[in-house]
């Protein structure tokens, strides 16, 4: 869909991930209020954004954002012509592709019945580097179970993966991605969430137990001894808390589900070890 934005018609509100736009015309592409979009500035500028807002415009062809918003394109001037488009992952290309290319994809691991863990990775590739693996080495360890895994993979030449295709946990539609319309009502008894963040330590959150908490706690810190890199749980008023019931790690898990943050150096020199220390504790369980 063709987009056209003006100086003055920018939102005021939101995070530069957000959007608005007007109803009938998101419908006319198939999306609606609270979908994943893509919009494109020009052939190698392009980002998404979930739209939080659907006001009537007019004409029906303006979306707004927020300043950083459009700062996602690189856009330095209005007005802007752009495009909106539904499809959020290419469908059909592999990994390298994808990295080649400044892509973002979508990877789903699982048997069709599987019901008692789904590890995920939202923001694998570039977007929070080394999630991805680990999400699939707990699938991978934990294969003769039939354990899932979901996992989302972005790249962009010349860095700010995280800019083009991050998309906020909580905001997260399974409309807009395939592979997760898929198990998102399957009702696992757990899931585990694997993440990036700039802090430099290991932060446990999400909405299961402390209980749950603490086990992973411990086989993280077992793992990885003499790392220097502090394992904590996360308070209710962190950030990173990962306890909200929108959160889809908890979706996937009726609230169950565990997020685990992790700086650079422990998704660099011990994503493995980690990933496997997880695995142990959910071996027990299923």
């Amino acid at each position: 869909m063709p987009i056209y934005t003006a100086s003055g018609q920018k939102r005021a509100s939101g995070t530069k991930e957000h959007c608005s736009a007007d109803p009938q015309k998101l419908a006319t592409i198939g999306c609606a209020l609270g979908h994943q979009v893509r919009v494109r500035l020009t052939a190698n500028e392009y980002a998404l954004y979930t739209v939080k807002q659907t006001p009537q415009e007019n004409p029906d062809n303006i979306v707004r954002m927020t300043d950083t918003g459009w700062s996602r394109l690189a856009a330095v001037s209005f007005p802007c012509n752009a495009t909106v488009d539904s499809q959020v992952v290419h469908p059909t290309y592999t990994d390298a592709y994808a990295e080649a290319n400044s892509e973002f994809v979508e990877r789903l691991t699982d048997n069709g019945t599987h019901v008692g863990l789904v590890a995920i990775a939202p923001h694998g590739g570039k977007i929070e580097e080394g999630t991805d693996l680990q999400a699939e080495r707990v699938a991978s360890v934990l294969a003769a179970k039939g354990v899932s895994s979901w996992c989302c993979k972005g790249w962009k030449q010349g860095g700010d993966a995280y800019d083009r295709w991050h998309i906020t946990s909580t905001d997260i539609h399974e409309a807009s991605f395939p592979l997760l319309s898929k198990i998102i009502n399957r009702e696992f008894s757990y899931a585990v969430a694997f993440h990036g963040f700039s802090q430099n330590k290991i932060l446990i959150g999400g909405g299961a137990n402390l209980a749950l908490k603490l086990e992973i706690q411990q086989a993280i810190q077992n793992a990885i001894v003499g790392s220097g890199i502090s394992v904590e749980i996360a308070t209710p008023k962190s950030p990173f808390d990962g306890d909200n019931p929108n959160n889809i790690v908890n979706r996937l898990a009726n609230g169950n589900g565990i997020q685990i943050e992790q700086s650079k150096k422990a998704r660099t020199n011990y994503w493995q070890q980690i990933a496997d220390a997880v695995a142990s504790v959910y071996n027990s369980k299923i």
